[in-house]
């Protein structure tokens, strides 16, 4: 089921219930593909040699599944070549344009009243001073003005001396009448509203949509709303078109989509009435990160296994660029209506890739479409220098999706979340599914305590990774004085942590390497609240590297809180309770905003995120270590898993725990050949 995980979305579902964390596992020594181990049976090695048309695919390998068949056809690696690098990569770059372009939009930048007309021989500075007051440390202050009406007695407000048709010159003549009075003396502390507007800093948007539509002081609250419209959009659209791409095919979702971000992101930025506004940006939000997705789980289903952990590293680390890249279209067109044109009108490119790249044969054999697989994998094969005979392949097809029907039909399903899994069920089932789920939690929770326990630790873990990292994404703006540099920031860093994970978890196990870099960020967080306590400005330059320090940590654990997930729980539930996992973190996302926006203090959302980190942190200290463990099979094999590290196991494969590699991964047999 595709959720939204760490700011973007990944893949929880492709059609085996143990791939949800292959494309992870495989690049850190585990695959989570068991195809090979139920079948029991000797892969041979498959050959490279061109084929004659009419040539009989039994001739070139002796493979007995859909992948062994996709492996022959892309002998050569051709069609691969061109799924990742023309497709996976810049899907990846321009995701998160669309995706996260919303926070750009809506920046607000420094501002204070718009004073009344500047009177003959005073300066603007001065008459600033003298209309605007400061806050305590020197800068004008941003909601508010002198109120010199109240002030010297001549009305009680602006409006009651004459009417709003000349609010500036009345203001204007009650401040000269102040200050031709008490020339060295201050207003007294009077203030009221900004009765004549507002002016706001153009050093580095010349517009956004916050200027635009006045959503400052009073009506703050209104950005607020506009995120909130997004993330449920993302939340609603994630469960519909997920579940749409495996019922009508990944290709013709990718493409109702990018048309629907083209459309719609192009009609936002010329919207100006709010109702409108929250709908639009609902309806647009739902199922972005679905694009993102869409493309990963159809790359994972036709890449070979051991490139799964190549094509996730890669999609991860140009996700973050394609973050870092947005924050230079900004810089160049500081508007956000070419700002949002130019992140949602490249959509359109989906049509020409829908000639380029192919529907998952996997896909295609999992709905019985054995015709249309049979001609996709022709195709590929051809791109290879191969020559097989549509009805060879498709009779190879049939013969090897019966085959693993027959194996598999005996597997237990995931009741434990139907309704998590089939969100199309129809309204008069939905009370007798709920109610069936129901009863079925409660059931697996007193038959599997422990599962039960360690997949709520989980969620919490979720949990409270994407809310650090959404709020630090959210806050860029009030951490950087320049907001370009921030957003580039807090999205580059993500960068080495991607390509650190692989590495430490080498050498630390997953619970420790969880454990300790939480601990550093909520460490983090906290430091930086007790600083802002101490009336330390936020945009300082130690609490932006603390900042950092705490994206940079939240984007480690967020991969290892994933890779558990898929470790912890056994094969008949793996991408279902994942996904409830996730799902849930995804639904209390939508708190963020009022985390980082509608706190009275800066520092209470940093005490917020550090209290939330410390949970987290003390969460995944008791999980057991599953680093060097076989993934369980059934239930009560997960149901046994002690909490003890077993690191000995992971640095000195021991016997009676051998390597997953070894054990599961098909391409290992047939290189032994």
């Amino acid at each position: 089921m595709p959720v939204i995980t760490n700011g973007r979305p990944v893949n929880l579902s492709i059609d085996n219930a143990e791939t949800g964390g292959s494309a992870i596992a495989s690049e850190m020594d585990i695959e989570l593909s068991e195809n090979s181990t139920r079948s029991g049976r000797t892969v041979k090695k498959l050959r490279n040699k061109p084929q004659e048309d009419g040539e009989n695919i039994d001739d070139c390998n002796e493979a007995t599944n859909i992948d062994m068949v996709m492996r022959w056809a892309d002998s050569l690696g051709a069609y691969e070549c061109v799924l990742i690098w023309a497709w996976v990569v810049p899907v990846c770059l321009l995701a998160p344009c669309a995706f996260m372009n919303i926070l750009l939009m809506t920046y607000l930048p420094p501002h204070h009243c718009t004073p009344p007309p500047v009177p003959p021989n005073i300066t603007m500075a001065a008459w600033l001073n003298i209309t605007i007051p400061r806050n305590a440390v020197g800068d004008f202050e941003s909601c508010v003005m002198y109120d010199y009406v109240n002030i010297s007695n001549t009305n009680s407000s602006l409006v009651a001396a004459g009417g709003d048709s000349d609010l500036g010159g009345r203001y204007q003549m009650a401040a000269l009448k102040w200050w031709t009075q008490h020339p060295d003396d201050h207003p007294p502390n009077v203030t009221t509203g900004c009765q004549l507007g507002y002016e706001f800093s153009k050093n580095y948007f010349t517009e956004t949509a916050a200027t635009e539509m006045g959503w400052v002081c009073d009506n703050f609250y209104l950005i607020e709303h506009v995120l909130h419209s997004a993330i449920l959009g993302n939340l609603a659209g994630c469960v519909i078109f997920g579940a749409l791409a495996d019922k009508i095919g990944r290709r013709k979702v990718f493409l109702l989509l990018s048309l629907k971000v083209a459309i719609l992101g192009s009609v936002f930025v010329f919207l100006r009435d709010m109702w409108f506004v929250l709908r639009v940006r609902f309806v647009l939000s739902m199922g972005l990160p679905v694009i993102y997705q869409i493309v990963i789980i159809s790359a994972l289903e036709q890449v070979r296994d051991s490139r799964r952990g190549m094509v996730t590293s890669i999609s991860s680390v140009f996700f973050s660029l394609g973050q870092c890249t947005m924050a230079l279209l900004s810089w160049l067109t500081a508007h956000w209506v070419t700002l949002g044109l130019l992140t949602s009108l490249p959509c359109l490119l989906a049509v020409v890739y829908l000639r380029v790249i192919e529907e998952s044969p996997r896909w295609l054999v999992s709905r019985g479409k054995f015709n249309e697989a049979a001609k996709v994998i022709r195709r590929i094969a051809r791109m290879n220098d191969l020559r097989p005979t549509h009805e060879d392949i498709l009779a190879k097809l049939r013969k090897d999706t019966t085959n693993d029907e027959e194996e598999t039909k005996d597997e237990p399903s995931c009741h434990f979340c139907g309704v998590a899994r089939y969100p199309h069920l129809a309204f008069r089932r939905a009370f007798l599914s709920v109610l069936s789920t129901f009863c079925s939690v409660v059931k697996f929770v007193g038959h599997y305590p422990s599962i039960s326990c360690r997949t709520a630790l989980l969620t919490v873990c979720w949990t409270v990774n994407q809310t650090i990292y959404f709020s630090i994404f959210m806050k860029y703006s009030l951490v950087f004085t320049n907001p370009f540099l921030g957003f580039f920031f807090t999205s580059v860093v993500e960068v080495p942590a991607n390509l650190l994970v692989p590495l430490l978890l080498r050498r630390v196990g997953r619970r420790s390497l969880h454990t300790s870099v939480m601990s550093i960020c909520a460490t983090a967080l906290l430091i930086t609240a007790a600083l802002l306590g101490q009336d330390y400005e936020e945009n300082i330059l130690g609490v932006q590297a603390l900042v950092l320090l705490a994206k940079f940590c939240t984007s480690i654990t967020f991969l290892v809180t994933y890779l558990q997930a898929a470790e912890l729980h056994p094969t008949p539930i793996r991408t279902c309770a994942t996904g409830v996992a996730s799902l849930i973190a995804s639904s209390f996302n939508v708190a963020t905003p009022s985390i980082v926006l509608a706190m009275e203090k800066p520092w209470h959302s940093y005490l917020v995120l550090g209290s939330l980190g410390c949970i987290g942190a003390f969460s995944s200290l008791l999980l057991p270590e599953t680093a060097g463990r076989p993934l369980p099979q059934t239930l009560d094999e997960a149901e046994a898993l002690e909490r003890t590290s077993c690191m000995s196991c992971s640095d000195s494969r021991s016997p009676d725990i051998p390597s997953m590699r070894a054990t599961t991964n098909p391409a290992n047999e047939i290189d032994s050949e």
